[in-house]
């Protein structure tokens, strides 16, 4: 049996692929609460002799207090793209990587397209129906829905979710814009897709894409301004982050109708609270933030974040960290 020369802190379990590559060569603790409970307190406890932290979701909050008290963690990797929850200014201060798992745009723009087909088709409201013991006649005017393809769709932000979300729309033969801080002509040759400044994108699409990270930029970037800008007939789509849009201005345009209804995996908050108003209203398709939530997608997270910390921890640089220079 080898040496376990490690000590590494998981906020929650990973896939099994994970978990044996690092007990390989590591001990493994994990908090005593679930994630959406753990306090700061709660994750110095855990991790406090750790070499390295894994932070599994984007719930926990991994702020300066936290990493200050961290004296031997070297790697604070993300189970995931976002880590809008790591305070990476602190961890570049104490000379502590921060570490992402860039292996889910795949998966991601599945659920991206999934919720885009749903809304378009009436699929769930259809299911329900047959499901409630309802359907006595078939009616060829109920559940109405709109063709996908041909349409336009626009992706804002063509990182790696928004570039596979392209490929998908292609498939359905249709017109495919983009808006990102950066012009990407290589990908706009290659995908066939068509830069548009951010409020062209939104009065021109029938499908709204939202695929970028949750930044000082980005948040609450889709307000009232950009709803009431977009197409009555268009639908929003939003597997990034709940922030990116204003959740009373969405609310408010879902109401009124300033357009067709939205697909959300992503919410402020997170689970979403038994009153909120989106729960109410019937122009919308929401699931519980699982975009990544296949079997292959959680192995690849797994591997791919035990990789980054065992990297660290035998003296190597990881392959996708977010602050390098470090």
């Amino acid at each position: 049996m080898l040496n376990q020369k490690f000590k590494v802190a998981l906020t929650s379990r990973i896939h099994e692929d994970g978990i044996r590559l690092l007990e390989s060569e590591s001990t493994l603790v994990f908090p005593q609460k679930p994630i959406n409970l753990l306090t700061s307190r709660d994750l110095i406890d855990v991790a406090k002799d750790a070499d390295a932290i894994i932070v599994v979701t984007n719930v926990e909050t991994v702020d300066r207090e936290v990493i200050e008290n961290l004296p031997k963690v070297r790697i604070i990797a993300r189970h995931g793209v976002g880590y809008e929850n790591v305070d990476v200014r602190a961890a570049s201060e104490r000379g502590v990587y921060v570490t992402t798992a860039p292996v889910l745009d795949e998966s991601v723009a599945d659920n991206a397209f999934a919720l885009s087909l749903c809304l378009a088709r009436n699929i769930c409201k259809a299911h329900n129906y047959v499901t409630s013991k309802e359907w006595r006649v078939r009616d060829p005017f109920r559940f109405m829905g709109v063709d996908v393809w041909g349409k336009t769709a626009g992706i804002i932000g063509l990182g790696r979710i928004g570039s596979r979300i392209a490929e998908r729309a292609k498939g359905f033969k249709m017109r495919v814009l983009y808006y990102d801080v950066v012009k990407k002509p290589d990908l706009e040759r290659t995908l066939d897709v068509v830069y548009k400044p951010f409020d062209e994108l939104l009065k021109e699409s029938d499908f709204v894409f939202i695929a970028v990270l949750l930044t000082e930029r980005t948040r609450g970037m889709i307000g009232e301004g950009a709803l009431s800008s977009m197409k009555r007939s268009a639908f929003l789509i939003n597997v990034a982050r709940g922030p990116i849009v204003n959740h009373n201005a969405l609310v408010k345009a879902l109401r009124e109708g300033w357009i067709a209804g939205a697909g959300l995996d992503v919410f402020d908050q997170e689970p979403l609270p038994l009153d909120d108003p989106l729960l109410s209203l019937d122009n919308v398709v929401l699931t519980p933030h699982l975009s990544s939530n296949t079997v292959e997608c959680r192995k690849r997270l797994a591997v791919t974040v035990a990789e980054e910390v065992m990297r660290v921890l035998h003296g190597e640089h990881p392959a996708y960290a977010v602050n390098p220079e470090i």
